[in-house]
């Protein structure tokens, strides 16, 4: 503060340096306007201080005896200094997953980067069925499952966050196996994320299964696909599934509900699953969603060896389901919130129901020889009464 300057030219001064302060704008995401407002304050209190040291200075001497007085001097006010702050991710908020690579097929693997991979052009392929469709299930993990289809293979790639998938899935995916019919799995843990890849490539000489060449070419094709996805920017996924478990519908005695399913078919149920036609089955993303998001199954088949079928599954996460799913309805069940059919006929009857309460979800495979058997809705609701405990 310059000891020359008059009251009033220091006040003004002290009002333009006061306002200077109230306009300076923020730069960074947590740098909000609490800073101009404490900035201002310190230039309040450090003006303050130093018009009141020099207006003692300043002031006419009072006619007193004299006496020795001490002399001040004033401070210079120091110039503020500010450190950017670097912007940080939003926290989510409560109950909301976070999915890795916001969701996006596109942003994990392209077209091109699938063909190339597989040595064939692939396209993306989308999904077909009503009760396979996890998408919103995958989410609590903070995980998306996307597929690709070509001449040669198909190929499936599933990114979930490291913290939410089962250790021994992790350990049992480490290394890569395969399998007559079910093609070649592989899956790891590489920063954040856990890339797990499954494609449809089979032994050239199906009776005698894979030979070392072709699990070592698997390996090395997966080595490619995992390495290609986690070097990509990604979302850091944040799982949710650890908020929505408590309470959650579980499947814990298939036994007492095939007696609830009976009631409503009239027909004996053997709870031997239908060749084919169990969600759980050794897809990798169904591995992914009974070891990690708990999703529990009951499948059953006519106990007359006819062709009749029902498979039940229960998992968390409601949403609607994808617009790609073709041949979606609304339906209604009794008891619950919402539910969407889809219907098939090949011969037979084939009905996927899925029906909605809180965050629960509950998936129906319904087959039967008679398409005039239109039972899922009855099945869905005794599956729900059942659940609920009544």
């Amino acid at each position: 503060m310059n000891d020359e300057l008059t009251p009033s030219e220091r006040a003004a001064l002290r009002a333009r340096i006061v306002g200077g302060a109230h306009d300076i704008k923020p730069v960074g995401a947590h740098r909000n306007a609490r800073i101009a407002g404490s900035l201002a304050a310190i230039l309040v209190v450090a003006i303050a201080g130093g018009v009141a040291a020099t207006t003692t200075l300043s002031a006419p001497e009072i006619a007193t005896t004299p006496s020795p007085s001490p002399t001040a001097t004033a401070m210079p006010v120091p110039e503020p200094t500010t450190t950017p702050t670097p912007s940080a991710t939003p926290a989510p908020e409560p109950g909301v997953p976070v999915v890795a690579f916001d969701g996006d097929c596109s942003q994990m693997l392209t077209d091109a980067e699938v063909s190339n991979l597989l040595g064939s052009e692939a396209s993306m392929m989308a999904n077909q069925r009503l009760s396979t469709d996890s998408v919103a299930s995958l989410a609590l993990l903070g995980a998306m499952s996307c597929s690709w289809i070509s001449d040669s293979a198909d190929l499936t790639v599933i990114v979930a966050a490291s913290t939410a998938v089962d250790p021994d899935l992790v350990a049992s995916t480490s290394s890569v196996t395969c399998s007559s019919g079910q093609g070649c799995t592989m899956g790891r843990i590489e920063g954040d994320i856990w890339v797990g890849a499954q494609d449809t490539t089979y032994a050239e000489n199906v009776e005698t299964g894979f030979t070392a060449e072709e699990v070592s070419a698997a390996a090395a094709r997966f080595d490619r696909v995992i390495a290609l996805v986690s070097s990509k920017p990604h979302v850091a996924p944040v799982p949710t599934i650890g908020s929505v478990r408590p309470g959650s519908w579980v499947l814990s005695d298939c036994a007492a509900l095939q007696g609830r399913l009976e009631a409503v078919t009239g027909v004996p149920l053997t709870t031997k699953p239908f060749n084919g036609n169990s969600l759980i089955s050794n897809r990798l993303v169904d591995r992914v969603l009974v070891s990690s998001a708990r999703v529990t199954t009951c499948a059953y088949r006519d106990a007359d060896d006819s062709r009749g079928a029902i498979t039940v599954t229960l998992m968390p996460g409601v949403s609607t389901p994808s617009p790609t799913v073709p041949g979606t309805f609304e339906t209604t069940v009794d008891g619950a919130t919402h539910a969407w059919g889809q219907v098939f006929y090949d011969h037979t009857y084939f009905m996927n129901l899925v029906a909605a309460v809180g965050d629960d979800r509950l998936a129906l495979d319904r087959m039967t020889t008679a398409p005039a058997v239109t039972d899922a809705e009855r099945l869905a609701a005794a599956v729900i009464v059942f659940v609920q405990g009544r």
